[in-house]
Formats: C-alpha cells, sequence, structure tokens
C-alpha cells in the first residue's frame, strides 16, 4: 500500500467491518486542534505529521484503521485538564483532609480562609520531579514552604535525621505528597514508606492525581499497613482505559488485544508481555508533559521500524 500523505476523508464513513466509529477523522482533526498538539517532547514536530508517520509503520489499511481506533480511545491529559486537576486536588482532596484531621467549625464564614491558612502551613511535595509542584501551587494561591523536594530524590540521598530537624524546627504538623500518574505504584509504595516511617508524628496525605487500578491496589495495600498516612486519589481511570495482558494467557483477547500481539516484531519487542508496558497495565494514557511507560509502546516505543506518536522521554 501507498504510504499515507493524509486521513482518507472516507474514513469518517467506515464500513460494516471497520474497526473505526463513524467521524473518526473529523474527531482527530478536532482532538488535534484542541489537545494532542500540546505534547510537550514533540513540540517542534506537529501532531499530523506525527500522526501520518505513525500510521505508515503498518503496510495495510486495516491495520492502519486499527492503530487510530486505539488512538481515539487514549485519555489524553491535557496542559488545562492538569490545571484543573491541581483545583480538584487542592478544593477537594486537601480540603477534605483538613477538615477531618483539625478541629474546625465548619459553618464559620472563615472557614475557607482557615483551611489555606492550615494548607500553606503543611509541606507540600512532590512525589517525583514529574510533578510540578511550582505549577500546582501557583495555580491554587498557595504559599508553602520554600524547600518542596521530590521524596523520590530524598528517599535516595535524604538524611532521615536532618529531615526531621527540618520538619521540628519548622513546626510541620502535615506533609502532602503529589504525584502525577502512577501506573504500577511500584515508585510511589516506596517513597511513602520511607516518608511514613521517616517522620512517624507527622500526618501524612498521598494525593496522586491520575491513577490506574493495579497502582491504586498497591497504594491501598500500602497504606492500610501505615497508621499516619491517608491515601485519596484524585482521579481513578476506569477498566475501559486498559488493554490487559491475562486476556492473551486466558485465550479471552478481544481484537485490539490480539491486534497488538500481531505488531510485536514490527514494535521491536522480545514477546507479547511486553506489548503491554511498565508492569504489563497496558494503559492507553498520555499526559502532555511525557507519555508513562504503562502505556502500551505503540505510542510510545521507538525503534528501527517503528516511529512513535508520542515519543517518551526516558529516564537513563
Amino acid at each position: 500500500m501507498t504510504k499515507l500523505t493524509q486521513i482518507p476523508p472516507s474514513w469518517d464513513f467506515p464500513v460494516e467491518d471497520s474497526p473505526l466509529p463513524p467521524e473518526s477523522v473529523s474527531m482527530i482533526d478536532f482532538l488535534s486542534k484542541k489537545v494532542l498538539n500540546d505534547y510537550e517532547p514533540s513540540q517542534f514536530h506537529p501532531f499530523r505529521q506525527r500522526l501520518l508517520d505513525w500510521l505508515n509503520n503498518v503496510d495495510s489499511e486495516e491495520d492502519q484503521q486499527h492503530l487510530l481506533a486505539l488512538l481515539l480511545k487514549v485519555f489524553f491529559v491535557g496542559r488545562r485538564e492538569f490545571e484543573a486537576l491541581y483545583r480538584t486536588v487542592f478544593h477537594g482532596n486537601i480540603f477534605r483532609w483538613m477538615l477531618e484531621v483539625e478541629d474546625v467549625d465548619v459553618f464559620s464564614n472563615d472557614l475557607e480562609k482557615s483551611i489555606v491558612n492550615r494548607v500553606n502551613k503543611a509541606w507540600i511535595c512532590p512525589i517525583s520531579d514529574s510533578l510540578r509542584i511550582n505549577s500546582f501551587l501557583k495555580v491554587n494561591g498557595l504559599k508553602s514552604l520554600d524547600k518542596r523536594p521530590d521524596w523520590r530524590s530524598l528517599r535516595q540521598f535524604g538524611d532521615v535525621k536532618k529531615i526531621q530537624t527540618y520538619v521540628e524546627d519548622k513546626k510541620i504538623r502535615d506533609l502532602v505528597l503529589l504525584e502525577d500518574f502512577v501506573g504500577s505504584g511500584t515508585q510511589a509504595k516506596g517513597v511513602v514508606k520511607f516518608a511514613a516511617h521517616a517522620l512517624p508524628e507527622t500526618r501524612i496525605l498521598l494525593c496522586p492525581l491520575i491513577v490506574c487500578p493495579k497502582g491504586d491496589e498497591a497504594l491501598i495495600d500500602t497504606v492500610s499497613k501505615l497508621d499516619n498516612v491517608t491515601y485519596d486519589p484524585a482521579l481513578l481511570l476506569p477498566s475501559s482505559a486498559f488493554h490487559a495482558y491475562e486476556n492473551i494467557k486466558a485465550n479471552q483477547a478481544t481484537k485490539a488485544e490480539k491486534f497488538l500481539c500481531g505488531l510485536k516484531d514490527k514494535v521491536g519487542m522480545p514477546s507479547e508481555k511486553q506489548m503491554f508496558g511498565f508492569k504489563q497495565t497496558g494503559a492507553k494514557v498520555v499526559m502532555y508533559s511525557n507519555c508513562p511507560n504503562n502505556s502500551l509502546p505503540i505510542f510510545h516505543f521507538e525503534s528501527d521500524t517503528w516511529t512513535p506518536l508520542f515519543p517518551r522521554v526516558n529516564r537513563q
């Protein structure tokens, strides 16, 4: 098949056995203008050009339509959506937590001012450097303390005694740990256990913005063993945002999951298992700042035979 130079308008009116829903091309056009062009790691490479390169990874029109159908089901979190999540976390999760742990009059005319003052005295920190703590504070008009280390680094390099001394000197009673995305929970659960054991007398709120079901289960189990930690995610993703490798093993795979496995060699993965991302999370999630490695590799993995749609910025 000749390489696509544009998405055929006829795909807006798919035939009966096509994987595409009606008006797919129109929807992609709309989304590319509204959010998909915001993808930060490729800000100088327009989305429409990346999309054509990505669809041209496969040779048949049917396979190209399967790719586009998967893209249409991606949960893309743009810059504005993140700002909305920041506000939700402050006005919802943190505000609610403060009402539970503090003795305040909920009928007071100064309730919001009182809660904001208490939140400003808390130590609000990211779990990793992927969450932009300054943006969170600015969007919500918060001050917080001037030292806001990411606790993933603090766990690796920090001196527990110095952390405890800082908390004592600043009279910190509350620690709020934020993260933009939790996939399997591997990283977050280690950090929160370190924080809870380093600061046993400090009240800790663990509040990821977006959580996958596997990560949610892992964090619920971890926090159940920690007396001073409250876990309250802002957004738990539904199962429809994922594909499961377990379905392949159980011979219950959907057409989309069989299609994914069929691309193993083309993408450059050693096994079908790796086609479902880190820890086989199988997420169809992309954030404007980066694509999580828990997401399907067809979106972010790059090899000699595969051009990604959302090139991922990896850690060493």
